[in-house]
């Protein structure tokens, strides 16, 4: 478990260097807000639907690891419910307005899976199919609930709404990739090998390209304001440090420690920056989707090793 411990700061300490890289780069002009609006469009429609697409086709996994973990599903179904009330408790006790509520809540759901949860999994399971089969559900349930569940939540005050809107958003380029790759794995049709590579090559880069993103992301925040916001400190020491280390014990109840720290470290992870794109787009609260996303993704270069240790320093 030490060992595991260090594979996790390892892994942090990269994050830290991209999102210091791309901070300085916004500072230097290279990263305009051009190109950062390029970039954001290029991660979300190219190459994170690549990267989740070569996880599901070029991992080994198989129709009878899914079936296998099939519990799984339900458990993230919980964790979301457990979430989403955890969210407005949390965002009511903070003294936010009502869309505040609403997009906290949303923020405390859906975490930063793609850009930071990826990269940060796969070097603490390198290789575990049982792992890949989890994180491949995970996805799809964590898909279907962010554009159904996720958009309501986020614009059912605004007056931007409609279900012919919602149903465009929902066939995004994220849902499409699951679904011909889930329909190549139940077929077992094999890709050729150069597609693949190909493939397989945007997805690793968007693992760098997002974090650099996301560092640039910071130059343009006003960051001393929002440190003074204490709905985001809630979120810091609630969802993503207690919760994650009781969840780890609940799920050893019904799961072995693999599965029940891969939940653990879903849970540590912070939201996800899409939930800022979102209350752009559809008239959800901004303000309070930028403060708690980009002040917990600091944050999260802490409380993620943290999370770890603790863990390890209880099973003792």
């Amino acid at each position: 478990m030490s060992q595991q411990f260090y594979v996790v700061v390892n892994q942090v300490l990269v994050f830290a260097f991209l999102m210091l890289i791309g901070f300085v780069m916004a500072k230097a002009k290279v990263m305009t807000s051009d190109v950062l609006s390029g970039l954001s469009k290029l991660i979300v429609n190219l190459l994170l639907p690549c990267l989740i697409f070569y996880m599901i086709i070029g991992n080994g996994i198989t129709v009878q690891h899914i079936l296998a973990n099939r519990n799984w599903a339900l458990a993230i179904i919980l964790m979301y419910t457990i979430l989403c009330l955890l969210g407005y408790a949390m965002a009511g006790a903070a003294g936010l307005r009502r869309s505040g509520q609403d997009m906290f809540a949303v923020a405390a759901m859906f975490c930063n899976i793609g850009f930071m949860g990826v990269p940060l999994i796969e070097s603490i399971f390198p290789g575990n199919s049982q792992v890949a089969a989890c994180l491949l559900i995970y996805f799809v349930v964590d898909q279907l609930l962010l554009w159904t569940v996720g958009l309501f939540l986020c614009t059912w005050h605004a007056k931007r709404r409609g279900s012919a809107s919602m149903l465009k958003n929902f066939i995004n380029p994220m849902i499409v990739g699951i679904t011909i790759a889930l329909v190549l794995l139940y077929f077992n049709i094999q890709l050729p090998t150069p597609l693949l590579t190909t493939i397989k090559g945007l997805g690793d880069s968007s693992r760098y390209l997002a974090l650099l993103y996301l560092g640039a992301l910071l130059a343009t925040m006003p960051i001393l304001q929002m440190l003074v916001k204490p709905y985001v400190y809630v979120m810091i020491v609630l969802k993503m440090t207690v919760v994650p280390v009781i969840g780890y014990f609940v799920a050893s109840l019904f799961f072995n420690h693999v599965t029940s720290l891969l939940l653990a470290t879903i849970l540590s992870l912070p939201p996800m920056v899409a939930t800022t794109m979102m209350a752009r787009t559809y008239g959800g609260d901004e303000r309070v989707a930028a403060e708690t996303v980009f002040i917990s993704t600091i944050a999260c270069l802490g409380t993620i090793p943290l999370v770890q240790f603790l863990i390890a320093f209880l099973l003792r």
